[in-house]
């Protein structure tokens, strides 16, 4: 388990469907799948480019699955749309999630563009807002969808979460996107395989330069009223490290910083005697229930250490000693257990003016620079 320290984790959509043999792009029949998610329900919607589509949508117990075709005028808009430039060049990197966000809705849209899918994830309102005047006319579409002329079919017979029949392994458009990784906390780029091919070879091909291990990775989320922090840290065995830190107040916008830099060797030492702190060390972990993590008012911190038998994992929280609170996960301990290793990092990490990098270049941590 990795326990994700977000506000809200969004409902899992991990399909295992096993990959087809590629395609040509003129022949794939897909041109659009669109899903949401928000308090009042969900829906999704599966278009062909002959304008057949598939749709389901689910308020509740309630699951109701049509398919129909729309007429060719409607599918023509819609093409224009998906078409405009602000659409089809827009990548994940782009949509900025905020710390606190104003309603839940989710939307993900999956659109085919002839050499890949394009894949956008939205987790709130807020991302989705500076792409209002593209977007409202395609949830327009989904919303209203159900009334166009259709044939009704059972859940039974017809539920399958919009997805095509078959995966096919096509080229991702966001190539350059640094990869996330599909766990049970995170939703699986259903429309997507892999590479169509492999790389090919260099003419003189070189050993890779084998990656540092990582020693620490922590990552820690707090809410407070009126403001919010996500900030997450990764150090490696050398001492090199990375720390990114995202901050925001009730009515302004995300205030990102990036910092990279390298440890001396006496405050590396340092660092491996705090983790080998004995209290730290004998700290078990326990999945919270559902694989869902909902902080309240507080904080929470997800901590992973390099040890000689394995990577211990564990998660601190501010709530951990609240009993009175039994329907949220507390963690696996409370997080003063680790203030020695916080001050530690404030002092000698969080603190690196000197080493700040382009708020553009943050990737969750996920590499060391």
């Amino acid at each position: 388990m990795k326990a994700s320290s977000q506000i809200c984790i969004a409902t899992l959509l991990l399909c295992g469907i096993a990959t087809a043999q590629a395609t040509s792009g003129s022949s794939y029949p897909y041109l659009l799948r669109l899903d949401r998610s928000n308090f009042e329900g969900h829906s999704c919607a599966l278009l062909q480019k002959t304008g057949a589509f598939h749709l389901e949508v689910n308020h509740g117990d309630d699951i109701k699955v049509f398919e129909g075709t729309i007429e060719a005028k409607q599918l023509h808009e819609l093409e224009l749309n998906l078409n405009s430039e602000t659409l089809a060049n827009l990548s994940q990197r782009q949509i900025e999630e905020p710390l606190m966000r104003t309603r839940h809705d989710e939307l993900q849209m999956t659109v085919f563009r002839g050499d890949g899918w394009q894949d956008l994830y939205f987790r709130s309102s807020d991302s989705q807002q500076p792409f209002d005047h593209w977007l409202q006319p395609l949830i327009h579409w989904l919303d209203n969808l159900h009334k166009l002329p259709h044939r009704q079919l059972s859940e039974y017979e017809g539920k399958n979460n919009c997805l095509p029949s078959k995966v096919i392994a096509l080229k991702k458009r966001d190539a350059d996107a640094p990869p996330e990784s599909v766990t049970s906390k995170t939703r699986s780029r259903i429309l997507y395989a892999g590479p169509a091919s492999q790389p090919q070879p260099q003419p003189h091909p070189s050993q890779p330069a084998k990656p540092v291990p990582a020693l620490l990775r922590m990552s820690s989320f707090e809410i407070k009223p009126g403001s919010a922090r996500e900030s997450c840290a990764l150090i490696v065995e050398n001492g090199k490290y990375r720390f990114e830190d995202r901050t925001q107040k009730t009515g302004k916008p995300v205030n990102n910083r990036i910092s990279a830099g390298q440890m001396a060797p006496k405050e590396l030492q340092q660092l491996r005697q705090l983790l080998d702190d004995p209290v730290l060390q004998k700290i078990g972990h326990h999945e919270p229930p559902g694989g869902m993590v909902i902080p309240m008012m507080g904080d929470i911190l997800d901590i992973s250490i390099s040890r000689p038998s394995g990577i211990q994992q564990f998660v601190l929280s501010s709530r951990f000693s609240r009993p009175g609170l039994p329907s949220f996960y507390s963690g696996d301990g409370d997080i003063s257990i680790a203030r020695p290793l916080l001050s530690f990092l404030d002092e000698h990490v969080v603190s690196n003016k000197a080493g700040s990098l382009d708020p553009a270049s943050r990737n969750g941590c996920a590499e060391a620079p």
